[in-house]
């Protein structure tokens, strides 16, 4: 009996031993962090040319498709404030085979700040002030006119090198807003060139997009003054551009 005994333990401590083993994998594996490792530089993933806006372009944004918005944590913990901005604009040369070659000009109009509130974005609300645009106000004659001072109204973002990393590209650049210039690094996806059929039976059209995203620490580096978001400031872009 104590024979038998003893063997039913030893199978109990094995099956414990083969499900705790197991549950240890399962949840090791459901927490692992992603990890985004650079692509082989000998790598090749296409030959497309896309050159949007400057002195030559053979592609032309598509701005009703196109968007640049952001997202913060309400008073730096709480959930996110996210918004967009109305006006913007970029200037894009991609050359896929050799990204080192890839430059990106882009800008966008703080004063447009948008997150769907009447009462949060209009100009003398808190909303502004979340991007730190800065208005003048006017009080006579009534009702106030808010004037934007131009300083305060727009950011800008120059590349300097780009290079294939993980599943896309990273460009490397400056960020100029509200006057102070810090490093930025855009990471972005490219969706290739798409040839979709005429509807009218007239010459196929041709789309690409670019998807990115880069973070900005508003307040520490750029010296925004609201406390109703949090340092850090995730941008995100979306460019859907057609052929000219």
């Amino acid at each position: 009996m104590k024979t038998k005994t003893t063997g039913r333990t030893l199978m109990y401590v094995a099956a414990s031993a083969i499900l705790l083993t197991s549950s240890a994998l399962f949840i090791s594996s459901c927490n692992k962090e992603d990890v985004i490792d650079p692509l082989p530089t000998n790598i090749s993933t296409g030959t497309d040319m896309v050159d949007i806006g400057g002195t030559a372009p053979t592609w032309t944004i598509d701005k009703t498709h196109s968007n640049v918005g952001w997202e913060t944590f309400y008073f730096g913990s709480n959930a996110l404030l996210t918004g967009r901005f109305n006006n913007f604009g970029v200037t894009l040369h991609f050359d896929q085979e050799n990204p080192e070659n890839t430059t990106i000009s882009s800008w966008v109009q703080l004063s447009t700040f948008n997150t769907g509130e009447p009462g949060r974005d209009a100009a003398g609300k808190c909303g502004p002030g979340y991007m730190g645009v800065v208005f003048d106000v006017d009080t006579n004659p009534t009702p106030d006119v808010y004037t934007v001072q131009p300083a305060s109204d727009t950011a800008w973002f120059n590349s300097t090198s780009t290079e294939r990393f993980g599943s896309g590209y990273v460009a490397r650049g400056t960020l100029n807003f509200k006057g102070v210039e810090a490093p930025i690094d855009l990471y972005f996806e490219y969706a290739g060139v798409h040839e979709y059929a005429s509807t009218t039976g007239g010459a196929p059209t041709y789309k690409t997009g670019f998807s990115g995203q880069f973070d900005m620490k508003a307040q520490s580096v750029f010296g925004v003054t609201s406390t109703s978001i949090a340092d850090l400031v995730k941008v995100k872009l979306n460019v859907n551009a057609k052929k000219i």
